[in-house]
Parts: C-alpha cells; structure tokens; sequence
C-alpha cells in the first residue's frame, strides 16, 4: 500500500528550493542583461520583433528590402515592416507575392506566410510583423540602402566652397 506513496527528505526539499531560485536568479540576470528590448526591434539572433497584424484585403502595395524583408503597405500608405522566417530566392525581383493566412489577417503567429512565386515557387512563413512610422520606415529605407540621407545644405557651407 505504500507503494504508491513518494518520500521525500528534507535534503531533497532543500536541494529543489536551492536549485529553484539559483534557476530563477540565472533568468533574471539574462533578462536584464539583453538591454532594452522594448525598443530594440531586433532579437540577438537577427530576427526582428512584432506581432502586428492586418487584414489581407486591405493590402495596397509592397516593397522588397532584402531576400528576407519586406515594407507591406495597407490602407492609405501605412507601412509594416514583415520579416520571413529564412530568405526567399528572388524575393528583390519579383512583381507579385501572395499571402496565406486562415482568418482574413496577416499575423506572424499562426502559421501564415508569403508565397513567392519564382523558378521553384517557395512558401515561407512569416516571422515578425511590426507596424511603422514614417520616421521608422526612413530609418529602415536607410539601413537597407534603398535610399540615400538627405544632405541639406547650409548657406554657410556652400559659402565655405566657394
């Protein structure tokens, strides 16, 4: 009948209390130490953050960054930045994509994703979908090189030319 029954001793009682806060002193000291992630928008591994969502139907135009990033434009130019979970072959020079999704939104849980429909057509699914400002979505045109900073020029400097 004592079959049933698990003994513990008060040395293992100590030992899982020891080993439960030493785990969750560990998890404290990595969560502080990755700085500020609410407004870093990439992970260390690359992979950027956002769960941000939109409607397919309400998707007006798109623009390629790289094989693996995108500018998803919905409604009157509002901009979300939707990183694939690996690089899509061809993606820059494609003229159409395709979404799939399972209830009319476009979110990076659940396993929705973007169709490019190249040599081999590929379905990758998407990793992160974050909504933009104009300002941000400047700032992401300028680290992927697809546009240049504006260089206003002073009456001083171009006194100093002259």
């Amino acid at each position: 009948m004592l079959s049933n029954w698990v003994t513990v001793t008060a040395k293992e009682v100590v030992m899982k209390t020891f080993y439960t806060a030493f785990a969750s002193i560990v998890v404290l000291a990595l969560g502080a130490s990755t700085g500020n992630a609410a407004t870093d928008s990439k992970s260390r591994t690359g992979f950027m953050t956002g769960n941000d969502c939109f409607f397919a139907r309400s998707i007006t135009d798109w623009r390629p960054l790289d094989n693996r990033n995108l500018v998803v434009f919905t409604g009157v130019r509002r901009p979300y930045h939707v990183q694939l979970s690996m690089p899509a072959n061809g993606l820059r020079f494609q003229d159409t994509i395709a979404f799939t999704d399972r209830d009319g939104r476009i979110c990076a849980y659940g396993g929705d994703s973007v169709v490019v429909n190249g040599a081999i057509p590929e379905r990758i699914s998407i990793a992160a979908i974050r909504r933009l400002t104009e300002g941000q979505l400047e700032e992401l045109y300028l680290s992927f090189g697809i546009k240049r900073p504006t260089v206003i020029e002073t009456p001083e400097a171009a006194a100093d030319q002259n």
